[in-house]
């Protein structure tokens, strides 16, 4: 059959030695189904009349009727072969962009780990923090982003960061397969980040109105990942058909997952946002030095690099969305997914990182204590808490400065009623004034050209992917 239709290509036509030669070449590599296109159209074309490679790869007309043939006959590998035929026959360069997100992805996870391992060194000696449910909860999403490092080689191996139409239909699949089980651990990872930040602004604000703030946000993080690990899980039914669906050959159903993936995004970034600016009007209201007051808003408002990077990549998801070389699309998506979970815990890791800062930098002073020992910490919000009772009324916080090389934190404690602040003369306001000399503040705290060959819209053009 393959011998007959060359014959068919070359028997009606005059052409050279080297362009037989090319030609023949040529057809012994196209599928069945696309050489039978090739014969079919080859006649109805201006290259009847001089059949060369230029000729047909430049013949826009001639692709795009051999492309519409071949979506009609061919599976969706098929087309894949016979775009991978066009390409080479056309002296198309192969592209790569793997070591792009080997880079990226690598450089992230041991910048990411070191930050946590600093932030337990923290935890070290007679006068530093105690590790608490923040420590604990962030360690879970420094576990939770090794696998996706793990997987970076087994991708870029099978073809991510190369065109889809190069590899073999399984390459494809083992991408596809890694791809879905990192978004899993991208899912959870991030809703525990949050988690973990919100465990921190508990131990740091005692106001009880403001705390049940923290519990309610961290209650909608809590609930937008179960939400969405099961969604991102049970994308496709079978699970399977998550990295099997793009042959066309099995059966089963997947969600819209491209705008599943936007949604979630989304959600993600005014999550991320709500957490960043929460404790901001607390802060703003601080009785201290603009520069000091300041700079412990600027640390709290870290959380905008966070933002920076879902916003990058929801963008990514945006603009791959119709994509239809999803091996050579999906890098950009792929690295900013781990950028976000590595920025993300070096971000959250940053408060308890304040000593090594201090020690770098000793004339930058920071003015926020998260790393005393929890006894004292502990001591001081059972005080704050029993001043703080009236949480319809402002309240005030009285700053107990701290002497020596580590004062460059200052606790935010003994939350006072501004009902008593208002009335000097009373003995309760008195007394508590007495107990805790401080200050006080307020708180409320060539690739173009290929568009007309036949494989160029034709690759993913079956809607299976």
């Amino acid at each position: 059959m393959r011998f007959s239709t060359i014959l068919a290509i070359l028997g009606g036509f005059v052409v050279s030695v080297h362009a037989q030669e090319a030609l023949l070449a040529l057809a012994k590599e196209l599928p069945e189904c696309s050489l039978a296109c090739f014969t079919l159209e080859i006649p109805k074309s201006t290259c009847a009349t001089n059949l060369t490679s230029e000729c047909m790869c430049t013949n826009t007309a001639l692709n795009a009727a051999v492309g519409a043939c071949a979506m009609q006959s061919c599976t969706v590998y098929e087309l894949l072969q016979t775009k991978n035929v066009s390409s080479n026959s056309c002296g198309v360069p192969v592209r790569y962009s793997g070591e792009k997100f080997i880079i990226i992805g690598t450089t992230g996870v041991i910048v990411s780990t070191l930050a946590y391992i600093l932030r337990l060194c923290a935890s070290m000696g007679k006068r530093g923090r105690k590790l608490s449910w923040d420590d604990l909860t962030m360690g879970v999403v420094v576990v939770l982003s090794i696998p996706p490092a793990v997987f970076i080689p087994y991708l870029v191996n099978n073809g991510l960061g190369r065109d889809m139409w190069t590899l073999k239909d399984y390459q494809i699949t083992n991408v596809l397969y890694y791809y879905f089980m990192g978004e899993i651990f991208y899912v959870v990872a991030l809703g525990i980040s949050k988690i973990s930040i919100l465990f921190f602004y508990l131990r740091v604000f005692p106001a009880k109105e403001f705390r049940m703030k923290i519990y309610a946000v961290m209650g909608l993080s809590v609930a937008y990942t179960i939400a969405f690990f099961f969604a991102t899980t049970f994308q496709c039914i079978p699970v399977s058909m998550a990295w099997n669906q793009w042959d066309g050959l099995h059966k089963g159903r997947c969600n819209d997952i491209h705008l599943q993936g936007w949604i979630a995004a989304a959600i993600n970034i005014v999550m991320d946002a709500w957490v960043m600016i929460l404790p901001l009007n607390n802060l703003a209201k601080l009785n201290m030095k603009l520069k000091q007051k300041l700079m412990v808003m600027s640390m709290f408002s870290v959380g905008i690099i966070v933002v920076f990077t879902s916003a990058m990549r929801l963008y990514s998801l945006v603009h791959f969305a119709n994509s239809k070389n999803i091996t050579w699309d999906y890098v950009e998506a792929g690295y900013w997914s781990l950028v976000e979970i590595n920025v993300s815990i070096v971000c959250g890791c940053m408060p308890a990182l304040r000593l090594l800062v201090s020690i770098m930098m000793p004339k930058m002073r920071m003015t926020f204590n998260s790393s005393r020992g929890d006894s004292q910490l502990s001591r001081l919000t059972n005080q704050s808490k029993s001043n703080a009772t009236d949480t319809n009324k402002g309240v005030n916080i009285s700053v107990k400065p701290k002497s020596g090389d580590e004062g460059d934190f200052v606790p935010l404690v003994d939350l006072e009623s501004s009902n008593n602040r208002a009335q000097p003369n009373d003995s309760h306001s008195d007394s508590e004034h007495k107990e805790h000399p401080s200050h006080s503040m307020k708180e409320s705290l060539s690739h173009e050209q290929l568009d007309g060959w036949p494989m160029a819209t034709a690759t993913m053009g079956k809607e299976h992917i």
